[in-house]
Formats: structure tokens, C-alpha cells, sequence
């Protein structure tokens, strides 16, 4: 009660948002709860019957550092959407996964968000203020202390350690050369994977008057280490090579072929979530990717091997005959194979 009482007292004495419809008040519910000027709370994890509360408070964007399995009797993604806000998910397990690829999804998700009324979470809020502390230092280049203090801030405790065992080794790689600064990474086109560098003057690039043909051979389940499968995170690459590159997107063909233990990327989401009780973590990458020009297809032996239905499959796959005969096809048709 005296926790509540006390953020109570915290928000009251906040300057408020630009959007006077945001009641930063209801919000003192939510446990852990931090406001962050201008448009951003941090908080544990909200319960099922938080979500109105959230959405009718002015929240516009959820962005969810939790893993699904920590909430098993809760599909917060499908509770956020039907409340008519945004859902964006960064799964962090632990020390483990501050790595720089995730800082700097966790700063494009920052980014993305803009001005919108923002709630960022995990369970108590630790995560939430060890990616603002990693992000502060490494991208937005604060001093140290400083940047731990604003992680403080947001909610950073028991993760502190990790946090700046993780800023001396990047401070001392950078000081020594031996790794590029993490904000080097560049996004042109897919904003959430795929990170290229730009090369200097003289470099030989992809000509911008041919016409470039790729097919990725997506038949493994082997994951990035932020949970991104790595046949989708090479088809972003491509995309965003080619980007850098300014070739016309009309002169990049790509295939993405679906099979073995890939398949079950193709399923919609319900129908992911019946088979494996959580949403599909890659059908966000895969809109992004089929919005760039990006083909999918899916092997319909596979398919019906692993025992799904034609009409589980989402609206960005089709299905083809097979995996072998949709190889020849395109290979014949001047595709490269990416394995």
C-alpha cells in the first residue's frame, strides 16, 4: 500500500504528457511503475487485467522484454492487440542476452515508438533498466555512471553486476580497436534484423542495373541468439545489402523456401499457437520481409508430413508442390542458393 501511495505521489508530480488524454495516474497500479519523460513507463509485469486499464490510461505501445514461457496462462501479444494497442516482444532472458545485437533492437523499438505513449516491461522491471543503462553508454555514448544511474532509474538492480561487466569489455574493445562501435550498424531497409556495415569509397558493390536472384534454403530451426531464426535473419541481410548497395528493390528477387524443420514458420499465427502454445516468434520478420518484395514458400510434403493443414499457413507463404522441385525451378531460373 505504501509503495502504491508513494508512485502515486511520483506521477502526480510528473509534467505531463503532450497527449492530454494519458492518465499517467492509473498507471501507479502497475507494479514497479516508473514514469520517463516524455511518453515512456517501465514497470513489472502487467497482469491479464491490467490491459484495460493500460490501453484506457493513453498506452499506445507495449514493448515486452519477457519470455512467453514466463506467463504461461497469459497471451499478453493477443490481450495488447485486442485492447487496440501495439505489441512489440524482445525476449531476454538474462545476462546472457545483453548482447549489442540486442541493444540495438531494443533502441530501434525505442526509436519506432517516437512520441507514442509508451509502456516498456519484463517481470520487475531489472531487464528494462539493464538495456537502458547498455543502450545509454553504447549508442547514446553517456559517461558510465551516468548511464547506470539512468538504468537505476528505469529499474535496473540485481542485473548491475552483468551490466558493467558488459561496459568495461566493450569499453576496452572499442579503446583497443579490436571490435567496431556497436552504432556502426546500419538498417536501411528490414529496421528489426539483417544489421550491415557500410563500406568505404571503392568497395566493389552489386551493379545497380542487374537484376539479382537469391533463393535461401530455410530447412534448419537453428536461431540467432536473440531468438531470430537464421534463415529469415540472412534474408533480411540480403535485403538490406542490397539496400545499402541503392540497388532498385525491382532489381532484387528473393525466395525465401521453406522446409524440414523450418516449415512450422509458415503457419499463421492461431494456427502456431495451437500447435506450440505461444504466438510465432518470427511473423513479424516475415510481414517486414514479404512488405520488402521478399517470396516465401513453403514445401507441401513437409507440410503435410509434420501433420499441418494447407489453410494453417499464413497469407505471406505459398505452398508449392515440394521443396525438391521448387529448388530445380528456380535454380534453373537463374536463382543463387543461399544455404
Amino acid at each position: 500500500m505504501i509503495r502504491t501511495v508513494l508512485i502515486f505521489l511520483l506521477i502526480a508530480a510528473m509534467p505531463a504528457w503532450s497527449d492530454d488524454s494519458i492518465d499517467t495516474k492509473a498507471l501507479a497500479t502497475l507494479p514497479h511503475a516508473t514514469i520517463h519523460a516524455p511518453n515512456f513507463v517501465a514497470s513489472g509485469q502487467p497482469k491479464a487485467e491490467d490491459i484495460a486499464t493500460i490501453a484506457a490510461a493513453g498506452i499506445r505501445d507495449v514493448i515486452d522484454l519477457t519470455e512467453d514461457s514466463e506467463t504461461p496462462g497469459f497471451d499478453e501479444a493477443s490481450a495488447v492487440k485486442a485492447a487496440g494497442m501495439r505489441y512489440h516482444n524482445l525476449p531476454i532472458h538474462g545476462a546472457k542476452d545483453l548482447t549489442a545485437d540486442n541493444i540495438r533492437r531494443f533502441d530501434r523499438l525505442i526509436a519506432e515508438a517516437g512520441a507514442s505513449p509508451t509502456l516498456v516491461h519484463c517481470a520487475s522491471g531489472n531487464r528494462v533498466g539493464a538495456l537502458i543503462a547498455l543502450r545509454a553508454a553504447t549508442l547514446q555514448g553517456k559517461p558510465v555512471d551516468a548511464a547506470l544511474q539512468e538504468g537505476r532509474d528505469w529499474g535496473l538492480k540485481s542485473l548491475e553486476p552483468a551490466v558493467r561487466e558488459r561496459l568495461a569489455t566493450v569499453t576496452h574493445n572499442t579503446k583497443m580497436g579490436t571490435v567496431p562501435a556497436a552504432s556502426s550498424l546500419q538498417f536501411p531497409r528490414i529496421q528489426s534484423a539483417g544489421g550491415v556495415y557500410a563500406m568505404p569509397r571503392g568497395v566493389d558493390m552489386p551493379a545497380t542495373d542487374q537484376v539479382h536472384r537469391l533463393l535461401i534454403d530455410a530447412h534448419e530451426s537453428d536461431t540467432t541468439e536473440t531468438g531470430t531464426n537464421r534463415s529469415l535473419e540472412t534474408a533480411a541481410r540480403a535485403v538490406n545489402l542490397y539496400a545499402l548497395a541503392k540497388v532498385p528493390p525491382a532489381n532484387v528477387k528473393i525466395v525465401v523456401l521453406l522446409h524440414g524443420k523450418a516449415t512450422p514458420l509458415s503457419l499463421s499465427d492461431s494456427s502456431y499457437r495451437g500447435h506450440f502454445s505461444r504466438s510465432n516468434p518470427d511473423a513479424a520478420l516475415i510481414a517486414k520481409l514479404h512488405g520488402a518484395g521478399v517470396e516465401f514458400f513453403v514445401c507441401g510434403q513437409a507440410l503435410t508430413h509434420q501433420g499441418y493443414a494447407i489453410t494453417d499457413v499464413r497469407n505471406e507463404v505459398r505452398v508449392t508442390l515440394s521443396a525438391i522441385t521448387k529448388l530445380v525451378e528456380l535454380q534453373a531460373a537463374g536463382y543463387g542458393v543461399i544455404p
